[in-house]
């Protein structure tokens, strides 16, 4: 693999495209080449080399001597316009296949425009940064590598840090693309644990829905035996019961139409009873003597007259025998009509002391006592006067009881003529009833046997009633027990044999009732969720093997690759060191030099202070983690020195010269893009250099940006950059065999003439 061309547009101070072409395979022996790109301070020449090592996904903008990402775009000047995007394309030629890619022609670009979009493309195709690294890396340069050697990276070298040297010889052994595997099946482990960690997850959380729906469908299945069960106790329970009440219904219907007819044929014998004694009843009255109503009712008359006359006698003869006692007690002081007033409320007030029978009754008739005690006392203390109406008042009351007595008497022998007339009609009467009393107990006795009759009729509607309740209740409890296709079941159900019952008790049936309810209602969708969540689970548990199985491959592969790594690195450091001494001497004609590896643990890099404030675990986890360093120790002829820190400057310089001599020699690099490397050295360095390039153009190709005569003159081609007044570079390129050839033939013309 060989770098064909390089295109450039707007990058820097190339504003109009500027193509690069550089000497393809089969010229001077085979060899890539050398070419030598020169030209003033400040024409843009180094931008060449920014352009290369920014299109090979370079990110620091402070090393392509940027501080914005868009200072890498043509800026303008004081005649042209400022650009809006930069483009650098690099043609590779892989024939070789060194690249692990299909095509013979690799074009790598890279495009950037003003407003910080990006675009990578391998062969007009839009890729990642990262697909590119990996390609560049499997080819054995990138950006990072030491394909781009630019001002100060021989130094830089140098003075890094023995573990920063060390990323540099990674590029350098040829180990970064296994390397960059290697994080990505470092990445791909975390991931893979995450997602293993997420599936172990899902599936503890999903185990114990799993394990409840398992439980559910258990239950559904216990529920359908015992539903299937209850069913048929159901069956032959309600059924048994329907047929029973429905027989005992139909002979009850059956007994209460005979016993209606029966009942017809008494009432129809009854109304004829009736009939005859309605008749007799007639003559009975055509029979009787006189008015037995209006003569019964005259003798109640008298016998009440004779009672009020006798009532009116007894109050006159008590009022006589008082007025005789006060006559007698009182013959001229007092008012006897008074006192016997006094006398008449003294017995009522007697009469009510007499029905009192609680203390609150006999305190209410105190006022009464007191006023009758006052008038009492009025009585006896009031002075009469001369006259005696008294004796004239008795007078009159004697008179009265006499005419009282002869009333009374002629009364009495009005009840007694009224009651022999009511005597004589009764007995007349009784001849005329004697037929009336035996047709009604005729009647009676049709009456008692149809009165047993309707008590039958009663007692059967009654039985008939409890019989058709117990049926509706039945029915009810059907409508709540069962439904559908065993309601109809019970109701058409029949026994084998008429004798035979139910054997099947209420509380069979209630006990696996409270064995359903128990075991509860379960979802009628609890067999799809099963069903989706054991397919779930079952996924999640080929995804958990599956990924288990994945991670180990990954960590074989991991630890392949850190052997592959390991290998590769040892092998191509041997070759490394082996060449830096030899170069270091050939550069110093003399001297000695080599490379020294070490590893040292991350906690033994720190210092003290920072240890001290860790913890232990993390500690623990620094000691395991090791980092290997590479020192470079370097003594130039007559000379010793402990550091390379000690050498001058271009000492310093021709070490690193030597170290990427070495390197390129070990691990080829398809280009090498040398920055004014040999600006520090003197023309028999310089010297020495160039036939190290050259010797080296065999296995590579060299893009020099250079000042130095000596590399000039190894060059196949030679490019010019200048810049005129308007800020932009332009390309002169002289072919340096064709310019030589066409010398050779202007010498070889004036020695022939």
């Amino acid at each position: 693999m060989y770098l064909e061309k390089l295109e450039l547009q707007g990058f820097k101070s190339f504003a109009q495209k500027t193509v690069m072409e550089f000497p393809v395979r089969g010229q001077r022996g085979g060899s890539p080449g050398i070419a030598a790109i020169v030209g003033p301070n400040g024409s843009g020449k180094s931008n060449t080399a920014d352009a290369v090592r920014w299109v090979l996904g370079e990110q620091s903008i402070k090393l392509l001597r940027g501080k914005r990402a868009e200072d890498v775009i043509f800026s303008g000047s004081a005649s042209l316009a400022r650009l809006g995007f930069a483009e650098v394309a690099l043609y590779l030629n892989n024939e070789d296949k060194k690249a692990d890619i299909e095509y013979e022609k690799i074009v790598i670009k890279r495009r950037v425009y003003r407003s910080g979009e990006s675009e990578y493309h391998i062969n007009n195709a839009k890729v990642r940064l990262s697909d590119i690294q990996l390609l560049l890396a499997q080819a054995n340069f990138g950006g990072k590598s030491y394909s781009v050697i630019g001002q100060g990276m021989t130094d830089a070298i140098l003075s890094a840090s023995p573990f920063e040297r060390k990323n540099f010889f990674d590029e350098a052994t040829g180990v970064k693309q296994f390397q960059i595997k290697r994080e990505s099946a470092k990445a791909k482990i975390k991931t893979t644990e995450e997602n293993l960690s997420q599936v172990k997850s899902l599936i503890r959380e999903l185990s114990p829905r799993l394990n409840m729906l398992e439980q559910q469908i258990e239950k559904r299945e216990k529920r359908a035996g015992l539903t299937k069960e209850l069913a048929k106790l159901q069956l032959e329970y309600f059924g048994s019961l329907w047929c029973e009440t429905t027989k005992k219904l139909r002979a009850l219907l059956d007994k209460k139409k005979d016993i209606a007819k029966n009942q017809l044929s008494l009432t129809k014998k009854l109304s004829e009873l009736q009939n005859i004694l309605q008749k007799l009843e007639k003559e009975q009255k055509a029979a009787h003597l006189g008015d037995y109503n209006k003569v019964q009712s005259g003798y109640y008359e008298s016998v009440t007259q004779k009672n009020e006359l006798a009532g009116l006698l007894a109050g006159l003869t008590r009022e006589l025998a008082v007025l005789l006692e006060i006559e007698k007690t009182h013959p001229s002081k007092i008012d006897g009509e008074k006192l016997a007033e006094a006398a008449r409320s003294q017995i009522n007030l007697l009469s009510e002391l007499a029905k009192a029978e609680t203390l609150e009754a006999f305190h209410s008739l105190k006022p009464k006592v007191k006023k009758l005690h006052s008038e009492l006392t009025a009585i006896l203390n009031e002075k009469q006067p001369a006259t005696r109406p008294t004796a004239e008042k008795i007078t009159r009351v004697r008179e009265k009881i006499t005419s009282l007595k002869k009333e009374l008497e002629q009364a009495d022998s009005m009840v007694k003529e009224k009651q022999n007339l009511v005597d004589k009609l009764r007995n007349a009467e009784s001849k005329a009833t004697t037929n009336v009393f035996e047709t009604q107990r005729k009647y009676q006795e049709v009456q008692r046997h149809l009165n047993q009759v309707v008590s039958e009729k009663n007692q059967i509607d009654v039985e008939l009633a409890k019989v058709e309740t117990h049926k509706q209740d039945t029915e009810e409890q059907l409508a709540r027990e069962v439904a559908g296709a065993l309601h109809e079941a019970i109701k058409n159900y029949h026994p084998h044999t008429p004798a035979e019952g139910s054997h099947v008790s209420w509380e069979k049936i209630a006990h696996l009732k409270q064995d359903l309810e128990m075991i509860g209602g379960i979802d009628e969708h609890v067999e799809s969720e099963y069903a989706e969540a054991k397919k779930r689970h079952d996924f999640l548990a080929d995804q958990l093997r599956d990924t288990e199985s994945a991670l180990a491959k990954t960590k074989q592969a991991l630890a392949e690759l850190d052997t592959t790594i390991a290998h590769q690195f040892n092998r191509a450091f041997e070759q490394i060191e082996k060449g830096f001494s030899e170069y270091f001497k050939t550069l110093f004609s003399g001297g000695s030099a080599q490379l020294v590896r070490y590893t040292q643990s991350e906690l033994e890099t720190l210092n003290e202070d920072i240890v001290a404030g860790l913890t232990k675990k993390e500690q623990e986890q620094l000691a395991a983690n090791s980092k290997t360093g590479i020192d470079i120790k370097a003594s130039p002829p007559g000379k010793k020195v402990n550091s390379i820190s000690m050498l001058s400057g271009g000492e310093r310089a021709l070490v690193s010269i030597a170290l990427i001599c070495a390197i390129i020699r070990a691990n080829p690099s398809p280009f090498v893009v040398l920055d004014e490397v040999d600006a520090a050295l003197d023309e028999a360095n310089s010297e020495r250099f160039a036939h190290i390039l050259a010797k080296l153009s065999q296995v590579t190709q060299f893009i020099a940006i250079t000042h130095n005569r000596a590399t000039m003159e190894q060059s196949s081609i030679l490019y010019g950059v200048t810049m005129g007044e308007n800020g932009v570079s332009k390309l002169l390129s002289v072919d340096m065999e064709k310019a030589v050839a066409s010398i050779a033939v202007s010498k070889k013309l004036k020695v022939n003439i």
